[in-house]
C-alpha cells in the first residue's frame, strides 16, 4: 500500500514539473506579439504545438507553428502569415506554474526576425 502511494504521488510531482503545451502556445503568441507593429491587434490561428524533446536538466523543447495576422503602419489587417517558433521550457519549481524560457530561434512568414534564425519550413506540419 505504502509502495503504491509514494509512486502515484512521485509520478504526480514529476508530471506536474514539465511545462506544458497551453504555457508554450501562450509564450509563443507573447513573442510573435512583439514583433508584430500593433501588438494588441494580433490575431493567430491554426495553432499546433510538437514537443521535439527533452534535454538533461529537465527542460523541454518544444515548436510552436500556426498563422498570424497583424495590423500594419497604415492600421489596416495585412493577412494571415505562417509563424514558427523554438522554445527551451523548464518549470520553476515543483508548485510553480511559471517557467524559464528560451527562444531558440522565430520566423515569420519563413522570414528570421533576429540574426541567429535561419529561414525555415513549418516543421509542425
Amino acid at each position: 500500500m505504502n509502495k503504491g502511494v509514494v509512486l502515484f504521488f512521485s509520478c504526480l510531482l514529476i508530471t506536474a514539473c514539465k511545462p506544458s503545451q497551453e504555457k508554450a502556445v501562450d509564450l509563443a503568441k507573447t513573442e510573435i506579439s512583439h514583433d508584430m507593429k500593433d501588438p494588441a491587434s494580433t490575431q493567430f490561428r491554426d495553432v499546433l504545438t510538437k514537443k521535439v524533446g527533452e534535454k538533461e536538466d529537465g527542460s523541454v523543447v518544444m515548436l510552436v507553428c500556426g498563422e498570424v495576422n497583424s495590423k500594419n503602419s497604415f492600421g489596416a489587417y495585412s493577412g494571415f502569415s505562417p509563424f514558427v517558433i523554438a522554445l527551451t521550457m523548464k518549470s520553476k519549481g515543483i508548485f510553480s506554474t511559471g517557467v524559464e524560457y528560451t527562444v531558440e530561434g522565430k520566423t515569420i512568414d519563413g522570414t528570421p526576425t533576429d540574426s541567429n534564425t535561419s529561414p525555415t519550413i513549418n516543421p509542425c506540419k
